[in-house]
């Protein structure tokens, strides 16, 4: 399923919003803050702050990036979000899986 940048940033807050998890567009690239955003606790509530000056793909990928490291398994999220979401957990373990490759590891 292909959709717009838009529709696919729309899609990944209402997936932060099912997760309980408080969404902002802040300005994070100023004074010593210089990050295209996060998640973080504040007390007992999780947040993201995303930079507010992305263009609306960067923000979703910033987005799909973060929401993709938490549990999603219980919430019902569209199809192609979960795909995304699946594709990159998958990326990501392959990249650890060569970063912790070491020689011993190697069949001769």
């Amino acid at each position: 399923m292909i959709m717009n940048d838009a529709t696919r940033l729309e899609m990944l807050e209402g997936t932060a919003r099912k997760l309980s998890i408080k969404l902002s567009y802040e300005d994070l690239k100023k004074g010593e803050v210089d990050s295209h955003g996060g998640i973080f606790r504040l007390r007992d509530e999780r947040r993201i702050i995303i930079h507010k000056n992305l263009s609306v793909a960067e923000k979703a990928d910033v987005l799909l990036e973060i929401l993709s490291g938490l549990d999603t398994e219980g919430v019902h999220l569209p199809p192609g979000v979960r795909e995304s979401m699946e594709g990159l957990k998958k990326r990501r373990k392959a990249a650890d899986g060569e970063e912790n490759h070491t020689p011993s590891d190697s069949v001769l």
